[in-house]
């Protein structure tokens, strides 16, 4: 038990970890993903074991988090009360997930992060044909928010098994079900992953998965990247971002689960 201190890092990911982190930490803040769709497959296919990566994820997701954050809030862009309702679902997703993670092997692992890889760029293409907001506001609608809620406790057992903070099911979530504007959704996903990733960065402390250093190197980069994208984000139109999301959830996905066989 407890935090497993890598005295073994090695100088790829020294030099790697804070890049990764820099590019997840702006991405995933543009579309409101956590970054760890960017980390995860991107680390594994460096060669570094997705054991060793996912905790570490985890953790670099609380600097794609807080980053940035502030700003959206000022704007009135995070949704708080919407976040913490949705976060109680996944907070008991993510703890089912940090029992699930030691029970697989590294394999099983990476097949199933290439299906949600793939999954969620076919949401992204459904919300995108769909155009406007995805739907009507949630407020007053107790059918939607239940299947929201239903779908944040798959996004929080994802998110812990797999190190991708949730996020990319929760803009899904907040976008199609929910019917939010595609920037709030974003500023909202935010928080919404900060807090699924800190239940299962608590859990791996406490099992002893967490590789500090590797998950320090990819906070740095993280927290920066996120702070450096926020007001870009508020730029740029859905439409793009959609595209350029779902592009690149399919070309991972597939990479990931071929890597798997």
């Amino acid at each position: 038990m407890g935090i497993r201190l890598a005295m073994e890092v090695t100088w790829l990911e020294i030099v790697l970890a804070p890049l990764v982190g820099f590019l997840a930490g702006f991405t995933g803040t543009l579309l409101g993903i956590g970054g760890g769709s960017v980390m995860v497959p991107t680390l594994v296919l460096a060669g570094i074991d997705i054991k060793k990566v996912v905790p570490a994820s985890l953790f670099a997701i609380l600097g794609t988090s807080a980053g940035g954050l502030r700003k959206l809030y000022n704007r009135g862009l995070v949704d708080y009360k919407l976040a913490f309702t949705l976060e109680t679902a996944s907070v008991t997703g993510a703890l089912i997930g940090v029992y699930f993670f030691g029970k697989e092997s590294s394999s099983i692992i990476e097949a199933l992060l290439g299906v949600v890889l793939i999954a969620t760029g076919f949401l992204f293409v459904y919300k995108q044909e769909r155009g406007g907001s995805g739907g009507s506001d949630y407020t007053g609608k107790p059918l939607r928010l239940s299947m929201a809620l239903i779908v944040s406790l798959l996004a929080g057992f994802l998110s812990a098994t797999l190190g991708i903070g949730g996020g990319v099911l929760k803009v899904p979530i907040l976008v199609v079900i929910l019917g939010l504007e595609i920037h709030k959704a974003v500023s909202t996903s935010k928080l919404m992953v900060g807090i699924t990733a800190l239940t299962g960065v608590l859990g791996y402390l406490y099992t002893g998965h967490m590789d500090f250093i590797l998950a320090l190197l990819l906070l740095t980069g993280t927290y920066l990247g996120a702070k450096a994208s926020a007001g870009i984000m508020l730029e740029l139109k859905g439409k793009w971002l959609m595209i350029l999301a779902a592009s690149y959830y399919f070309i991972m996905g597939v990479i990931m689960i071929l890597k798997s066989m």
